[in-house]
């Protein structure tokens, strides 16, 4: 096709496309009246006359560089593709043309088909049947929907109507924005070819860098390769994806595959395929999710296996996915951001407030970023930490759905009664994961461990020692978000089933960055038994589940039992601590007492705490309920506390026990 010169306005082609459509109604009509099949048409040929003084080969070349000639050039079309499509139009282009082709189609419909085409165009026989591959559905016409034709009769396929879908009209109208039809599931996006402004590590923006050019020096290729970015929701696969191909000096048209899950996402991808040709784009196609790939994902890569063009498909997926396809690939990976880039982007989102703790706590994707700093300058009071910390809080809750719950507390150091070995342990396995970018990451020690970087603590000890309140403090001081696995949600009947919600339970809390309990964990983690039935052997096999999981996760998970001799033996391995806690001495009683009893509630500040300690051996969590009770006991009396209403709440609490 000729090239495009700035002349060649929507009006002139379209005018030109008018006057070669009736020429050729001039034509057929004169071809039929001297085979006798028709009268002469008086109409007709004043409408004919009108367009007889312009020049064929004038009104050719003002097709070549319309919007029709352009379709031709970049979809690869043949000239008699061009030639059905441009009848299909002409009734929409002057309504006359319609009564002048219903007056000349053999069965009198006010249709086009390809009898009608044949006519006009004057086609013998062996060019009539290659007017019969215009309805090959693998063809650009029928596979990028630029003509639709009714179902009709197989055996008679020229008698079959052919039309000009309304979403293309545009295009051939010379428009230059996308489909009215793809407005609600694909954009087009133009960026600079820069990569300055994106935060990430190092290594991620090197691969980043070399993709770049390589897509840069591959616009030329018979058959450009495809990219795969694979990573978290959020981790900015389509930022990346518009700077891929910028690099190329090509838009990006962004297909959103979650537009188009109500059936129309076959129709829908073939639309994007043919406005990314139109206007010259890369195609991006996702979110695909990674476990997808291996089944419907085959189905997509067929879909798109004759596209001519570039394809960045975005895989949702924290491994590398499993991908075939018959082009090139490339494979870049997304990783999540490390600390140091999360508290730089958090500082270019919301330059005035001080991030550095939910960066630090919180493995946000840039997308969670952006997204929760926007909401937060949307308050009309300013943006303050605690909005920031709401934001994460949403999203948790939306992660982990009904797997696991939400715990709340608001336990301090100053609540917690522990000898000082084992609040130094406990200091230690905080600064775990507090300090885990710095280690794993900037000092490489992440590079020679393949697995158990996370924090998996075990709280062991009689029942009231105080394990959910210990796990309560570890998610404070981390500032991270207590979650209680609801084990009626996760463990099934079912085969397998018990596994898969596992796997989804991790995945989503590796996203949510909250901090898991299990609590008495010995039901999901019970040491394995000898094989005697298929419950025994599906039974281990849903805790060796549970064991890998626990040794891959770089979160932090803990598990607490009354019975620590009842969990597998496999499970020691795979702790970063263990924590027995036994039942408080008399100090620790005494101290616990006063803990929990206010100076607030009248009459506290006279009740002997030492004499509480030495008389009644009550574990924490039956002290805080004794507390507790003693404490409605005097608002029922009316009167201040004293140590009698104390130690009646102690004995109604111990014989609730089974203690005498």
């Amino acid at each position: 096709m000729m090239s495009v010169p700035a002349s060649a306005g929507p009006a002139s082609w379209i005018d030109a496309e008018i006057a070669i459509a009736w020429r050729r109604v001039g034509a057929c009509l004169a071809r039929l009246v001297a085979a006798g099949e028709r009268p002469p048409n008086p109409a007709i040929e004043r409408r004919v006359a009108e367009h007889a003084g312009s020049d064929e080969g004038d009104e050719l070349f003002a097709r070549s560089c319309a919007p029709l000639g352009r379709l031709a050039h970049v979809l690869g079309l043949r000239a008699l593709d061009v030639e059905v499509i441009a009848t299909a139009l002409a009734p929409h282009l002057d309504p006359a043309l319609e009564d002048a082709f219903a007056l000349l189609s053999r069965n009198q419909r006010r249709v086009v088909d390809l009898e009608l085409v044949a006519d006009l165009l004057g086609l013998d026989r062996s060019a009539r049947l290659e007017l019969v591959d215009v309805l090959d559905p693998e063809r650009a016409l029928i596979a990028l929907r630029l003509l639709a034709v009714e179902l009709g009769d197989a055996r008679a396929p020229f008698a079959r109507q052919i039309q000009i879908p309304l979403d293309v009209l545009p295009l051939l109208a010379g428009r230059g924005e996308l489909s009215p039809a793809l407005r609600r599931s694909a954009r087009l996006v133009r960026a600079a070819a820069d990569l300055d402004d994106l935060v990430y590590d190092d290594v991620t923006r090197a691969r980043l860098a070399e993709t770049c050019a390589t897509i840069g020096a591959s616009a030329d290729l018979a058959e450009p390769p495809w990219i795969v970015l694979w990573g978290p929701r959020g981790a900015g696969k389509r930022t990346l994806a518009a700077r891929i191909a910028a690099y190329a000096t090509r838009p990006l048209l962004e297909f959103d595959t979650t537009t188009v899950a109500d059936g129309s996402g076959d129709e829908q991808l073939r639309r994007a395929q043919r406005e990314a040709l139109l206007h010259g784009a890369i195609l991006y196609v996702g979110p695909v999710e990674g476990e997808l790939l291996a089944n419907e994902g085959r189905d997509l890569v067929r879909r798109l296996r004759n596209f001519a063009g570039t394809v960045i498909f975005g895989v949702t997926a924290d491994q590398a996915p499993r991908f075939a396809a018959s082009r090139p690939l490339q494979e870049l990976a997304v990783p999540p951001l490390g600390e140091r880039e999360r508290l730089a982007l958090w500082q270019r989102q919301i330059p005035n407030v001080a991030a550095d703790a939910i960066a630090r706590g919180f493995k946000l994707t840039p997308g969670s970023i952006v997204e929760i700093a926007a909401e937060a300058r949307a308050s009309t009071r300013g943006v303050k930490p605690a909005d920031l910390r709401a934001g994460v809080d949403r999203r948790l809750r939306s992660e982990l759905g009904e797997l696991a719950r939400p715990v709340t507390t608001s336990v301090t150091w100053n609540d917690l009664v522990l000898p000082a070995d084992q609040r130094s342990r406990l200091e230690e396995v905080i600064d775990r994961h507090r300090l885990a970018d710095q280690v794993f990451g900037a000092w490489g020690l992440g590079a020679r461990l393949g697995y158990g970087k996370g924090v998996i603590a075990l709280f062991s000890g009689p029942p009231g020692t105080g394990k959910t309140m210990i796990a309560g403090l570890v998610a404070n001081e981390l500032e991270l978000a207590l979650y209680k696995v609801d084990l009626s949600q996760v463990v099934s009947k079912w085969v397998g089933e018990t596994e898969k919600q596992l796997g989804k339970l991790f995945d989503l809390a590796a996203r949510a960055h909250a901090v898991l309990l299990f609590d008495e964990a010995d039901a999901l983690l019970g040491a394995r038994t000898k094989v005697e039935s298929s419950n025994d052997r599906y039974g281990n096999l849903a805790v060796n589940y549970l064991l890998q999981r626990l040794e891959d996760y770089e979160g932090v998970a803990i598990l607490t039992t009354n019975l620590a001799s009842s969990l597998d033996p496999a499970v020691q391995r795979r702790l970063t601590l263990h924590l027995r806690l036994a039942l408080p001495n008399e100090d620790e009683r005494a101290r616990l007492w006063r803990s929990f009893l206010s100076p607030a509630i009248p009459g506290a500040t006279t009740i002997d705490f030492r004499a509480l300690g030495d008389e009644l051996e009550l574990a924490g969590g039956h002290i805080k309920n004794a507390a507790v009770r003693a404490a409605f006991l005097a608002a029922s009396a009316g009167r201040p506390l004293d140590m009698e209403l104390v130690r009646r709440a102690a004995r109604l609490e111990l014989e609730d026990m089974g203690r005498l």
